[in-house]
């Protein structure tokens, strides 16, 4: 037995010294036994086949780095293996007839291309599946749906167009980086009750679809980075998402699309940069917008999903008509302000001008009657400061009618003006009989009658 191949592995494996190989153990030829009869490593041999000798008492198996090719029902007399690796061999197929006492499955790096339902079937006890770097382009509905024990499951690096339908509600790990994934399914993600942690990095996305997080309460991470991302109306949902900070995660999306927004992250953009239609009232609704656009009053906001196509970025986008003069744009640049006052302006009716006040919006109001020095003035100040306040100069929004604020500011300044007069009118009154009083005075000093002596 080559001692010097079992001292390596045990030293990869920063095994305790109560480990012995011996070759007295019943360990298979070239093999490493730890605690003989428990795990056996059978790794880098160049193995065609499973070896003869192996204990069927043994808990732990590895015959990684090997070249196996197929081990289809030699592993069902071990029923107490827990753990099994066949990692890097040349298995083109998941291996039938394992034994269903095992726990961790390793598969990395074979040559398996699809995954049927009858090949997990009796593994109920699995807890964790490894899968990467496979060639996997298709799993069988319903294929991993048995396994009610899989927390940690890896599909990293394979040829998945989708997400696998029907995965197991106790998944807590799931990883499809590096996939060809173009969209991900709604179907496919409610049972994720459990998941923490979806890696859906290196993949096709260009867009997720509205509430596509929302039904995963326990949810703590999440990778999205280098993806297509398209940043356009359909993707409004995952930009509220990524802004509410709900979780500890890499916000730096890059956009693909469209060419003017290539190579800029997605949450430097401001919300009429990714959806320029939005402030076109005429146009169909949007659903998902950021909470700040007003409703009519007495009537419930209308709410329809955008029918925007990954596969079509020139389609119909439906979007939402704006009706409130007081949207607040964040982080709306000069460029984008400029490209907004060459859109032709569009007039609105009177019923369309009817708003409710925004919540959470301190921002003052420019109305129709403001002039346009006031108008220029204040739209200067809000460009400094890194908001955009509505006006009227180039149509694009309705003329706001009097709210209960102004309204209230309206009568005051008709009560202090009205007691402003009355205060003038009283003085000039008593003015008026201060003047007729000293001519009655002066008259009659005028006309008092001389002495007696005198006359």
């Amino acid at each position: 037995m080559p001692w010097s191949g079992c001292y390596s592995v045990l030293l990869a494996l920063s095994v305790c010294p109560l480990v012995v190989c011996l070759p007295s153990s019943p360990c298979p030829p070239g093999c490493c036994c730890i605690h003989p009869g428990r795990l056996v490593l059978c790794e880098s041999l160049g193995l065609r086949s499973l070896p003869g000798s192996v204990p069927l008492g043994t808990s732990g198996l590895s015959v990684a780095r090997n070249q196996l090719c197929n081990v289809d029902h030699l592993l069902g007399p071990f029923s107490g293996l827990q753990e099994l690796s066949l990692r890097h061999n040349r298995l083109a197929r998941f291996p039938r007839g394992l034994p269903p006492s095992l726990e961790t499955l390793q598969l990395q790096e074979n040559r398996i291309t699809y995954i049927t339902a009858g090949a997990l079937r009796h593994l109920g006890n699995l807890t964790r599946l490894d899968l990467e770097d496979n060639r996997i382009r298709a799993i069988q509905p319903a294929a991993l749906w048995g396994l009610s024990r899989l927390q940690v499951l890896s599909l990293k690096g394979n040829q998945l167009i989708g997400l696998p339908a029907k995965l197991p509600s106790s998944l807590t790990y799931l990883d499809l980086s590096a996939n060809c994934i173009s969209a991900l399914d709604l179907l496919s993600m409610s049972p994720l009750v459990n998941l923490q942690t979806f890696k859906i990095n290196s993949n096709c996305l260009r867009s997720v679809p509205e509430s596509a997080f929302d039904g995963l309460p326990r949810l703590r991470s999440v990778d999205l980075a280098d993806n297509l991302w398209a940043c356009e109306c359909d993707i409004l949902y995952l930009y509220r998402w990524l802004l509410s900070g709900r979780l500890r995660m890499a916000t730096d999306l890059v956009c693909t699309e469209p060419f003017h927004l290539a190579h800029r992250l997605l949450l430097n953009l401001s919300v009429v940069a990714i959806c320029p239609r939005i402030l076109k009232p005429n146009e169909p609704e949007l659903t998902g917008l950021p909470s700040r656009l007003d409703k009519t009053p007495g009537k419930s906001p209308k709410k329809t999903s955008c029918t925007g196509n990954n596969n079509n970025t020139n389609g119909d986008v439906s979007l939402t008509r704006v009706y409130s003069p007081h949207i607040s744009l964040e982080t709306l640049s000069y460029e984008e302000c400029l490209s907004l006052n060459l859109s032709p302006s569009v007039e609105l009716t009177d019923e369309e001008r009817l708003t409710t006040p925004v919540p959470g919006e301190d921002s003052p109001v420019l109305g129709s009657t403001a002039g346009q020095d006031a108008s220029t003035n204040n739209l200067s100040s809000a460009q400094e400061s890194g908001s955009y306040l509505s006006t009227n100069k180039a149509g694009y929004l309705p003329t706001p009618g009097p709210g209960p604020e102004a309204e209230a500011l309206y009568n005051s300044v008709v009560v202090i003006a009205l007691l402003a007069l009355l205060c003038v009118l009283v003085a000039l009154t008593m003015f008026g009989m201060l003047i007729v009083l000293k001519k009655t005075l002066d008259r009659q000093r005028r006309v008092a009658p001389l002495p007696q002596s005198q006359s």
